[in-house]
C-alpha cells in the first residue's frame, strides 16, 4: 500500500510539472516558428530548428555523467528554474529592441542546453520514481502527457499568435518553467533507489572512462546495438517532415495560424490515442520485428504528406487540406508511439540505473547526430525543389530501412 502511495504521488507530481512546462514550451515553439516563417522564410526557421538540436548533440554526453553522478533532483529544478528566468529575460529583452532571429537563436541555443540535461536526467530518473510493474503505466501517461501538450499547444499558440504580442507568449512559457520546478521540489527521487548504491555512489567524473562503460554494455546487446546505428539516418530522413510539413501549409497553402494549429494538433492526439492504448499492454515482445513493420508504415506517410504540393489533388479548397492532414497526421502520430514506446520500456528495463542517465545521453546523441545538417540542408531544399520529390524521396529511403530490419532475422531477438 505504501508503495502504491509513493508511486501515484511521485506520478502526479511528475505528470502535472510536466505538463504545464510542456505545453507552455509548445505554445512557445509553435508561435516561435511561425514568427520566424512569417517573418523570413523556410532557411530561418530550419536554421532554428537546427540550433535546437546542436547543444543536445554537443552535451548530450556530459548530461548522461552528470545525471548519473549528482542528485537527480537537483538538477531537475535548477534547469528548469533557469529556463524560466532565462525566457523572463528574453521577455524583459523585447521592450528595449525588436525581436529578430538573432536573440531567437540564442535563446534557442541556451534553453535547449538547459533541456538537454533536464530531459536526460528526468529521463533516466523514471525508473527510480515507480515500481517496475508501474514502469509501462507512467511511460505511457507520460507519453499522453506530451501528446496533450502537442495538442493543446499548438492550438492555443495559433489562437495566441492571431491575438497576443509574441513577447507575452515568451513570458507564458518562462512562467509555466518556474510552476513547473516547484512541483518537481516534491518528487521522491530516491524511492527505488538502492540506498547501499546510492549512498557508495562515485560522483567522481572521467567523462571518458564513464562513457566507455555504457558503450561496452550498449556493444554486449548486439541486437539493440545494430538499430542504435540505424537512429541518425532514419532521423535524418525525419527531419524533412519536421521541416516539410509546416512549410507545405503555411508558404505553399497559405493556412492560417489558427487552423494550422488545430491540424498539427491531429499529430499529438493520435498520439494521446495510441499512448492510452499502449498503457494496457502487459508486455511488450518482438520489439525488432514491429519496430521495421513501423518503420515502413511511416516512410510511406511522408509520401502522403508530401502529395498535395504535387498538385494531383487539383484546385481543392483550404477546408480540404485541413481534413486530409488531420487524418494523415492522427495516423502518423499513433505510428510514432508503437516505435517509440517499445524501445524506450526495452532501454529502462535492460540497462542497469547506474548507467540510465549516460545510456540515454549516447542514444539521444546518436539519435541527434545529422539533424542539424538535416535541417539545414532541407531548409535550403524545400526553398528550391519540389516539396513533393522530397518528401517521397525521404519515405521511400524510411520504407527500405524498415524492409532491412524485417530482413534482418538476428534483429528480431529483441
Amino acid at each position: 500500500m505504501k508503495k502504491n502511495s509513493v508511486d501515484n504521488r511521485n506520478m502526479i507530481l511528475y505528470l502535472s510539472g510536466k505538463f504545464t512546462s510542456m505545453f507552455g514550451t509548445n505554445v512557445y515553439a509553435f508561435s516561435i516558428g511561425l514568427y520566424l516563417l512569417k517573418l523570413t522564410g523556410g532557411m530561418s526557421f530550419a536554421l532554428n530548428f537546427a540550433l535546437n538540436t546542436i547543444p543536445r548533440l554537443l552535451l548530450g554526453p556530459i548530461a548522461g555523467v552528470i545525471s548519473d553522478k549528482f542528485d537527480k533532483k537537483k538538477i531537475v529544478v535548477f534547469t528548469d528554474l533557469i529556463s524560466g528566468l532565462l525566457l523572463v529575460g528574453l521577455f524583459i529583452f523585447t521592450f528595449f529592441s525588436d525581436l529578430n532571429p538573432l536573440p531567437i537563436y540564442i535563446t534557442t541555443i541556451l534553453l535547449t542546453s538547459f533541456n538537454t540535461i533536464f530531459g536526460i536526467t528526468i529521463g533516466s530518473a523514471i525508473p527510480t520514481l515507480v515500481n517496475e510493474d508501474n514502469l509501462i503505466k507512467i511511460n505511457s501517461y507520460d507519453s499522453s502527457v506530451n501528446s496533450l501538450s502537442n495538442i493543446l499547444g499548438p492550438i492555443a499558440g495559433g489562437v495566441i499568435f492571431g491575438f497576443l504580442d509574441i513577447k507575452y507568449i515568451i513570458l507564458l512559457n518562462g512562467i509555466s518553467f518556474v510552476i513547473s520546478a516547484i512541483s518537481e521540489c516534491f518528487i521522491d527521487f530516491k524511492a527505488y533507489v538502492n540506498k547501499d548504491t546510492n549512498e557508495n555512489k562515485d560522483t567522481k567524473i572521467s567523462f571518458i572512462k564513464d562513457i566507455k562503460e555504457v558503450f561496452s554494455f550498449l556493444q554486449s546487446q548486439k541486437a539493440l546495438f545494430s538499430i542504435m546505428l540505424l537512429i541518425p539516418i532514419l532521423n535524418f530522413l525525419f527531419v524533412s517532415v519536421s521541416i516539410g510539413f509546416p512549410f507545405i501549409l503555411v508558404k505553399k497553402l497559405s493556412m492560417s495560424s489558427k487552423l494550422f494549429g488545430t491540424v498539427q494538433a491531429s499529430f499529438a492526439i493520435g498520439m494521446l490515442v495510441m499512448a492510452l492504448l499502449f498503457s494496457r499492454i502487459k508486455e511488450v515482445k518482438k520489439v525488432g520485428l514491429n519496430l521495421g513493420l513501423f518503420i515502413i508504415f511511416t516512410g510511406l506517410l511522408a509520401v502522403f504528406i508530401g502529395a498535395p504540393a504535387s498538385g494531383m489533388f487539383g484546385n481543392r479548397d483550404i477546408i480540404f487540406y485541413a481534413v486530409y492532414y488531420c487524418i494523415v497526421l492522427f495516423i502518423f502520430g499513433g505510428t510514432n508511439i508503437m516505435i517509440n514506446m517499445p524501445m524506450q520500456l526495452l532501454m529502462q528495463k535492460k540497462t542497469p540505473k547506474e548507467y540510465l542517465g549516460r545510456f540515454y545521453a549516447i542514444i539521444g546523441t546518436m539519435a541527434n547526430v545529422a539533424t542539424p545538417v538535416a535541417a539545414i540542408l532541407y531548409g535550403f531544399l524545400f526553398d528550391r525543389v519540389n516539396s513533393f520529390m522530397l518528401l517521397s524521396t525521404s519515405g521511400i529511403l524510411m520504407a527500405l530501412i524498415g524492409i532491412f530490419i524485417l530482413m534482418n532475422k538476428s534483429l528480431h531477438e529483441i
